[in-house]
């Protein structure tokens, strides 16, 4: 009788246009990961910076899809995620690097506790300073007071409240959900309830998976003794007003999955209230950016 083997670990990289990133972040897997099996995919999103070419030609050993058309976060790791096998699913940013034995050390906790159905790792900005990680579940109130911008009249009460419901991000803790940009996910988790809701094109579908598996009766946990340097948006930076549209759009489908009416009505006064905004400050850089090319600004602080 042959028993049937999978591998510990299948890393999945969704890419668009972050080919230096993305070669960066392959190259600290295999410290990353020692002594796991594992495999890793990417799915490169039509990238206008060859990032596609690049792996093929410097990590050979890397599944690689190279689509036509850009898939989106979601469509693109479910491509992945559905032939992937492996006991663990591990979504992982192009724009992070993952110190060594980060994701071991996931692997070692997942294994470790058995309730558990996803974690996160500790994730540090660029200049090594702590990136927050492992949060509550987003309110409409949480919403709200961050459009507005009213969190910054009590910003430690509003993190502590609403937002982390802690400070100490050293210790290991049960959260609701942790970042997409390092997420682990135990395989029996995703095969009961589901992939990435492909309605989502990015921002809040690791959200709301989390909530998925939460509910299913599994534990999300934040694990600070596995670190990955998150270099923070990268492809999204480049198409910043596009990915605002996005992310309100991706907001109002969480609230439609989890939430009653009464919420999901709040929460499109909020996202007409942030796209008002967000319009207004583009407005504002445009009117700028054409006084300066007339010289009227130059003019005016002289």
């Amino acid at each position: 009788m042959v028993l049937e083997t999978r591998l510990d670990l299948a890393i999945i990289i969704v890419s668009y246009n972050t080919r230096d990133m993305l070669r960066d972040c392959l190259k600290a897997i295999p410290d990353a990961a020692r002594g796991l099996s594992y495999k890793v995919y990417v799915v490169d999103n039509n990238s206008p910076d060859d990032s596609a070419g690049m792996v093929a030609q410097e990590f050979p050993e890397v599944d690689l899809t190279a689509s036509r058309e850009n898939l989106g976060f979601t469509r693109g790791n479910n491509l992945a995620l559905a032939r992937a096998q492996a006991r663990y699913l591990l979504l992982l940013n192009p724009d992070t690097e993952a110190e060594p034995d980060s994701l071991t050390r996931l692997v070692a906790f997942m294994d470790a506790h058995p309730e558990a159905g996803a974690c996160g790792p500790k994730l540090l900005n660029s200049d090594g300073s702590l990136q927050r990680n492992g949060a509550k579940f987003p309110t409409l109130l949480r919403e709200f007071l961050s459009v507005t911008g009213l969190r910054r009249l009590a910003m430690r009460r509003y993190e502590v409240a609403l937002g982390y419901g802690r400070e100490d991000f050293d210790q290991l803790c049960e959260v609701d959900q942790v970042s997409g940009a390092c997420l682990l996910v135990r395989d029996e988790a995703m095969r009961q309830v589901g992939m990435l809701d492909e309605r989502f094109f990015m921002f809040y579908e690791e959200i709301e998976w989390c909530w998925r598996i939460k509910r299913a009766g599994w534990k999300v946990y934040y694990v600070p003794e596995s670190r990955v340097t998150h270099h923070w948006m990268g492809s999204v930076k480049q198409q910043s007003k596009r990915m605002t549209a996005l992310m309100f759009r991706s907001q109002l489908l969480y609230y439609q999955k989890t939430s009653g009416p009464l919420t999901v009505l709040g929460i499109r006064g909020v996202m007409w209230l942030g796209i008002a905004k967000n319009s207004l400050i583009h407005a504002g850089a445009a009117v700028k950016r054409m006084l300066r090319r007339t010289g009227v600004l130059r003019e005016a602080g002289r």
